[in-house]
């Protein structure tokens, strides 16, 4: 059997499994469902699906390009999204409550009705989860160009196509559930293709350490490796990042209680921040056998070409469950903002259970294509991750989290809000274009806290004064 087939055999294995669960759980499914998947998801589909979403390609990819080049510091990457994710825990009782459906039902609950604060946050909701639907399509295309000889365009449209089958179904029903099982597979298979690489290709630990820089591989040093620039930007853009994933939100709502979403996301953070170390001996043991790759993001696909075709169907399966858990995750999250915040609020409040989803499924195709055009025009999958964090965080994080802290207060205005996002998205964009010793994503939160007490305090004090007005 020669690799290319046996690629396509492990693929449509790991696929067919994928889709006969999705379609198998979406009996009787509603639009509330597709939405958040009928608030009713077990702890362990939730610690599935939370862990498997925000593993994606940047794990494969980008995380394993960061241990290529800096050593030990995709720990660091993957613990800074771990206390996201276990920070998201605080809000659970409150996002329970409240029986949220979107990110920006938040915004709603917290400042009330604002057409243009609610149009501008249900862009950026949209932001993290497309940029890693973009991310992970690239992430495809890139590991499977390199193994099988075929077109990058042709791989994307290929993958892009299947992924809408694990949607359609049920939403995020489906996805969870698919998630769920995917995640369960790439814990085994990170195992076994870590020691792999190791063992097999690199000739044990101690070639490795004989290899590689010290600074990257010793321990805790390497924990910096790729330099404190870098790790502030994350600092400033995945840990907020996280905290403003709307995917990561949407798995809170979808868990039948408040304790099964705690203790899913905290066994989702602990096995994430574990993936930071596979990700790390993955980049080390080839950079100790091939210290000229130019490109870090094409570590990964230079392993595939080290190892014998019966581990290459292995690892093409482990390729598989982790970019179509998350690819699917993104394209429902994007979905349910447009349909949910936008057409149901503003367009067709009126519209039928069965007349939404049936938009939604509409959408997704419509967003799949898109998704496809922007992977092929920007193929980078790390500047998408960082891009997107970044920009998320400058216009959620503060408004989120403040703006929860304040909630009793008369403090808040949508119009401070919307102050708050203008300040956090031009501060970002300045400081990206102007290319900024400290990291662009850091001008942008700062920015945004900025903006959020100057506007917000301006217009508490306008409001204040006309209610003196008119009560005298």
């Amino acid at each position: 059997m020669d690799a290319v087939t046996a690629i396509i055999l492990s693929s449509m294995v790991m696929l067919g499994m994928g889709i006969a669960v999705s379609f198998w759980v979406a009996r009787r499914a509603d639009s509330e469902t597709w939405s958040v998947g009928g608030r009713s998801l077990p702890m362990y589909v939730i610690a599935g699906t939370q862990f498997a979403t925000g593993m994606g390609g940047g794990v494969l990819v980008a995380h394993v390009g960061i241990g290529y080049g800096g050593g030990w510091s995709a720990i660091t990457y993957n613990v800074l999204y771990s206390i996201g994710v276990v920070l998201l825990v605080l809000l659970a009782s409150w996002l329970k409550k409240h029986n949220f459906t979107t990110l920006p039902n938040i915004f709603q609950k917290l400042y009330g009705e604002n057409k243009t604060m609610m149009s501008i946050v249900t862009f950026m909701a949209i932001v993290v989860p497309f940029g890693w639907l973009c991310t992970n399509m690239v992430a495809f295309g890139n590991l499977f160009s390199e193994i099988t000889g075929f077109s990058f365009t042709l791989l994307i449209v290929i993958f892009a196509t299947i992924s809408v089958l694990f949607v359609l179904p049920a939403g995020l029903k489906s996805v969870a559930w698919a998630d769920f099982l995917y995640g369960c597979i790439m814990v085994i298979l990170m195992i076994a293709t870590g020691f792999y690489a190791v063992n097999s290709v690199a000739g044990g630990w101690s070639e490795v350490t004989a290899n590689v820089p010290e600074n990257m591989v010793s321990f805790p040093e390497g924990l910096g490796a790729i330099g404190m620039g870098t790790v502030v930007l994350w600092v400033f853009a995945i840990l907020p990042g996280a905290l403003t994933n709307q995917m990561s939100y949407q798995r809170i709502y979808a868990a039948k209680s408040v304790k099964t979403a705690r203790q899913g996301f905290i066994i989702a953070a602990i096995v994430a921040a574990t993936c930071g170390i596979w990700a790390s001996i993955m980049g080390m043991s080839v950079l100790s056998q091939n210290p000229g790759i130019d490109n870090s993001e094409l570590a990964t696909g230079w392993f595939l070409n080290q190892i014998p075709i019966w581990f290459l169907a292995i690892f093409s399966a482990f390729i598989i469950a982790t970019l179509m858990s998350t690819v699917s995750s993104a394209i429902q999250s994007v979905v349910v903002n447009i349909t949910r915040d936008i057409y149901k609020t503003y367009i067709n409040p009126n519209i039928g259970d069965q007349m939404l989803k049936n938009a939604s499924r509409i959408l997704s195709v419509v967003v799949v294509i898109l998704a496809v055009l922007l992977s092929l025009l920007f193929p980078q999958a790390l500047g998408w991750l960082e891009a997107t964090y970044s920009y998320s965080a400058a216009t959620l994080l503060v408004p989120i989290f403040l703006g929860f802290a304040l909630r009793h207060s008369n403090f808040l205005s949508a119009k401070g809000v919307i102050g708050s996002i203008f300040v956090g998205i031009t501060s970002t964009a300045i400081a990206q274009i102007l290319n900024t010793t400290i990291p662009y994503a850091v001008f942008g939160v700062l920015g945004s806290l900025a903006g959020f007490l100057v506007f917000n305090m301006i217009f508490y004090k306008t409001e204040m004064k006309a209610k003196k007005d008119e009560a005298s």
